[in-house]
């Protein structure tokens, strides 16, 4: 993710339940630890989807996972969280995690499927709408020939 997908993803973000604004985004962009990906349609090149983590020494955490309307239920958002996961083995991360609100069932529906299972809930954790956040982890295989795991 770049500066100039900022407008692209913000049109993407309008509607969604939980929207990011401009500053989140751009806060984003600015973190050390962080990382930003986007998923560009074919031909179009135009911005379909996008994920925002960060990498705090051996865990990772998914703050926002978004995709197109139009896209969803395509394996867009399962290939973009493949890569990640992928990513994140590359970099050393034993487990990620991850938040989403109670009611997004489609969400969590792929996350267990891509391994990740429920360890939590934050009671009132989301506003407009008030709603509780379901916790999930997954475990990440390393794949970085570098770490030494004891």
């Amino acid at each position: 993710m770049q500066p100039e997908d900022l407008p692209e993803i913000l049109t993407l973000e309008a509607d969604a339940l939980s929207a990011w604004n401009r500053d989140q985004l751009e806060g984003e962009l600015a973190q050390p630890t962080g990382f930003q990906f986007v998923v560009r349609r074919k031909g179009t090149d135009k911005v379909i989807a996008f994920l925002c983590g960060r990498v705090m020494v051996d865990e990772a955490e998914i703050l926002k996972l978004s995709v197109v309307q139009s896209e969803r239920r395509k394996g867009v958002g399962r290939q973009l969280l493949d890569f990640v996961v992928k990513f994140c083995s590359e970099k050393g991360v034993k487990n990620c995690f991850l938040e989403l609100r109670v009611s997004n069932t489609a969400a969590r529906n792929l996350y267990e499927k891509e391994g990740f299972s429920i360890i939590g809930k934050r009671n009132n954790y989301y506003i407009e709408p008030a709603e509780d956040a379901i916790i999930m982890k997954r475990k990440i295989e390393n794949s970085n020939p570098n770490t030494i795991i004891r």
